[in-house]
């Protein structure tokens, strides 16, 4: 009798698990709609980082498809005006903004057990001649682009909104953790073409923090995508930026304040992100950088970049070059081919500063810097070389 049960057990998880159940499932759910895909994920928990829920990104994926199919069968079915050479017209945004109205009504309802904050919420920016979508969802967020194409002379007599491809909005890979999204109007290029930045943070549930931008422009008679014309992906830092300044502390083992502030306006944009290297000290990243970019043409262009521990980079980028055997880029850090060399023969495959990071001067504009602990300690000494800082010494002690 227990050898019937068990058998009939495996049978129940066989049919349940089987490919055509399975593939019928995914079906159902692709197919389902903005309602019926908020009651399925209402009995998860509202929160994704609790550890009891399970991985519902496909739901959460379809979700957002749902609401963009909302979105535009309101602009189209009601008459939205819009023009591709011309600013979208106020009714198209307060079109947009009625039927998402109607979803986020929808989640209030159907998730009246979650946390406010994680139902369904939106914030239409509205950019000439384009609409973009803010969307979160639990701890998800991503956003969506609308408007107009004027592909060829045969179509301009077709006006219908579209949802314009875009590269990363964060909706596409199944995540953990909590997501959020800020969209920035940027200066329109010198073509006057529709510009904008999506800024996202993504917190594990754990720990770790990155922080990715991603500037798009929309030209109306393109093939109706987006074009991605900054992408800077990196982390963000736990500590209080310091403007400037660095503390007043040799021991910098703990504190690596992080530089720049955020600007989004004008012709010369600025992207502070830090990033993780063997010289961490902890699981935050030590050296944090703030990129420079000038949108005033047609092309954006990298301009420069400014970091709170110059002095430390050329460390980091040898270690890292090092451990991946490409000698010419570790060169690119070393005073001299023959510290390169022997940088390339002794590193470690595993190095991590921890708490056994120690910065000492020596003499003017010249550094000493140790990673490791008593039984393995890695000397670097730094010095500035042509108006830069490079490695002028290695050894193992």
């Amino acid at each position: 009798m227990t050898r019937f049960f068990a058998f009939v057990g495996v049978l129940f998880i066989w049919f349940a698990c089987s490919p055509d159940r399975m593939q019928a499932q995914q079906t159902s759910d692709r197919t389902a709609s903005f309602d019926e895909l908020v009651k399925k994920m209402s009995t998860e928990p509202g929160d994704a980082c609790n550890g009891k829920g399970g991985d519902i990104s496909r739901l959460e994926y379809y979700l957002f498809e749902r609401s963009d199919e909302a979105v535009l069968k309101s602009l189209n079915e009601t008459g939205g005006s819009g023009s591709p050479t011309g600013p979208v017209g106020s009714d198209a945004k307060s079109l947009a903004v009625r039927a998402l109205l109607t979803l986020e009504q929808a989640s209030a309802e159907i998730n009246r057990d979650w946390g406010e904050e994680k139902r369904f919420h939106f914030e239409v920016l509205e950019i000439p001649p384009a609409l973009i979508v803010k969307m979160t969802f639990r701890n998800r967020a991503t956003f969506s682009v609308f408007g107009i194409p004027d592909i060829s002379e045969n179509q301009r007599s077709n006006k219908s909104w579209r949802a314009i491809s875009v590269a990363d909005n964060g909706r596409f890979d199944p995540r953990s953790g909590y997501d959020s999204v800020e969209l920035f109007p940027l200066q329109r290029s010198a073509s006057n073409r529709t510009r904008f930045l999506a800024h996202f943070v993504d917190a594990g549930c754990g720990s770790g923090v990155g922080k990715s931008y991603y500037a798009y422009e929309w030209d109306p008679e393109d093939s109706g995508r987006l074009t991605e014309v900054i992408k800077l992906e990196g982390g963000a830092s736990h500590e209080n930026p310091v403007d400037g300044r660095h503390p007043a502390k040799k021991d910098l083992s703990s504190f690596f304040p992080p530089v720049g502030k955020l600007q989004t306006t004008g012709a010369t944009i600025r992207l502070p992100f830090c990033s993780f290297t063997q010289i961490d000290t902890w699981d935050n990243p030590s050296l944090c950088f703030v990129d420079t970019y000038d949108i005033s043409r047609d092309r954006a262009r990298f301009v420069k970049r400014v970091t709170n521990r110059p002095d430390l980079v050329p460390i980091a980028k040898a270690i890292e070059y090092a451990q991946a055997r490409d000698y010419p880029s570790l060169l690119a850090y070393c005073s001299s081919p023959k510290v390169a060399q022997k940088i390339l023969r002794n590193v470690p495959p595993f190095v991590f500063a921890g708490t056994g990071l120690k910065v000492s001067p020596i003499r003017a504009g010249d550094e000493r810097v140790e990673i490791g602990e008593e039984d393995e300690v890695l000397q670097f000494e730094v010095k500035k070389q042509a108006g830069r800082w490079v490695v002028a010494r290695f050894q193992i002690q």
